[in-house]
Formats: structure tokens, sequence, C-alpha cells
């Protein structure tokens, strides 16, 4: 619409958020940025931000972060999984009086979830996620994924109540019908088609606290190896402390 206007979150409101969209639609790319802003602009009483990054697709976004103990990859991801929610349980316990932001991100949740081979350790797994999601937030507890369909079997039998505890939505690049439904209300799908094909990488529309969705972009990033530092500092940081 040739209207620029910076969109931003609150982390003591909707400290979880959800990416989707097809192969080369820039979810990544979307979450690394807010990654990277969260780690730099978080407010004080947030900070130090600590980040546990899981790829259980071993994918190359990631694996400059190789060898740092909060990133977990392939058959190692469903473990730094479990680290997190013991954090959560440290937290919730009283066993950490820490209050700073501590963030999760996994890299397709679906990839994780097939790793587990075990019934019922998967669905202990989906159900831990269910946790962070409905119960963490006023401990500040983020779970931030990106996936290209976020299904009920990926969340397991909590699946519409997982997906709904995710403030922050975001649906980029051109997405079939079923995926609309399942991410956004009749309301922002009305207005979707309206709207007409967004297209494009990085482009997509975006709802939070389960607002009508708004058509957004994700920055353009001039300097991946700058963004892919402060992720990585983050973590270096946290392996000294």
């Amino acid at each position: 619409m040739g209207i620029e206007r910076w969109l931003s979150i609150d982390y003591q409101i909707s400290p979880h958020a959800l990416w989707s969209g097809r192969t080369s639609s820039g979810k990544t790319v979307g979450a690394k940025c807010l990654l990277a802003r969260t780690i730099l602009l978080a407010p004080p009483e947030l900070q130090p931000v600590h980040l546990t990054v899981l790829d259980p697709k071993e994918d190359i976004d990631f694996s400059y972060l190789d060898g740092l103990p909060h990133f977990f990859k392939g058959e190692a991801a469903p473990r730094g999984f479990d680290l997190f929610f013991e954090d959560y349980l440290a937290r919730k316990e009283g066993r950490d009086l820490s209050a700073n932001l501590k963030i999760l991100f996994c890299d397709e949740f679906a990839s994780l979830v097939s790793l587990i081979e075990d019934k019922r350790e998967r669905e202990a797994a989906q159900r831990k996620l269910f946790l962070l999601l409905s119960l963490s937030r006023s401990r500040h507890f983020s779970v931030q994924m990106a996936t290209q369909q976020p299904t009920a079997q990926i969340f397991g039998a909590s699946g519409t109540a997982s997906r709904e505890q995710f403030g922050v939505v975001c649906l980029l690049g051109d997405s079939g019908s079923e995926t609309r439904r399942m991410l956004f209300d009749g309301d922002s799908i009305e207005r979707m088609k309206e709207f007409g094909s967004i297209g494009g990488r990085g482009v997509g529309w975006l709802s939070i606290n389960g607002g009508i969705a708004q058509p957004v972009r994700v920055p353009i990033v001039g300097n991946m190896d700058k963004l892919n530092r402060v992720i990585y500092n983050c973590l270096a940081r946290q392996a000294e402390q």
C-alpha cells in the first residue's frame, strides 16, 4: 500500500510466535529478525535474553551455531526441548528466581515430533508444548516456531488449543485456504479474499492477539552475517555463564 508502519509485540502479553509458510516464503528470515531484535531491544527487566534453538531438520540456516551448548540439531533436538521445559519447571517451582526472558525457537516442530519414535514420549512432548504455551507467559518464557503446516497432528490432542495460544501468528507467501483456516478467524479470511493474492517472498499476513490479520512485509536483511552474529553472541554468552 506504500505505507510503512512498524509492528511490535509485547512479551508480557503475547510472548509466543508462530511463523508459517511454504518453503522459501521467508519465515525463517522473519523469525531470525524477531529473535535478533528481541535480544538487542528487550526492556531491561527482561535482559539478558536467553535463547535455545532447536533445528531438527539440520538445515543450513542455523549451521553457524554448531558447537554451542544451547543449540540442538537433528536427533538432539528433543533433548533440547526437554531441557527448556525443565528450565520452565525450575522457575515455576521457585528453584530459579531469575526473571529474564527465555526463548525457545524451533525450526519445524513437526520434524522434532517425528524424531520421537515412542508414542507415549511423543505425546508427552506435545503435552509439554501445550503447558509452555498456556502457562509460561507470566514467568517470562516465549515459544517461537516456524512450520510449513500448523496441523493438529503436530500439536497432538490439544492441537487447536495450542495454536490459539500463539499471540503472534504470521503466514508468509501464498498458502492454501486450509492453512489460512487453521491460523486465522473468519473476519481475517474475508479480508484476505477482498485483498487478493499478496504473493512474494517475505510478504504475508500477521495477526496479533487474535486481531484481524493485516498485510505485512518482513524487513529485507542487508547483512545476514550481522544478524546471525547477534544470535550467535547470545548463545555464546550463555555458554560462559
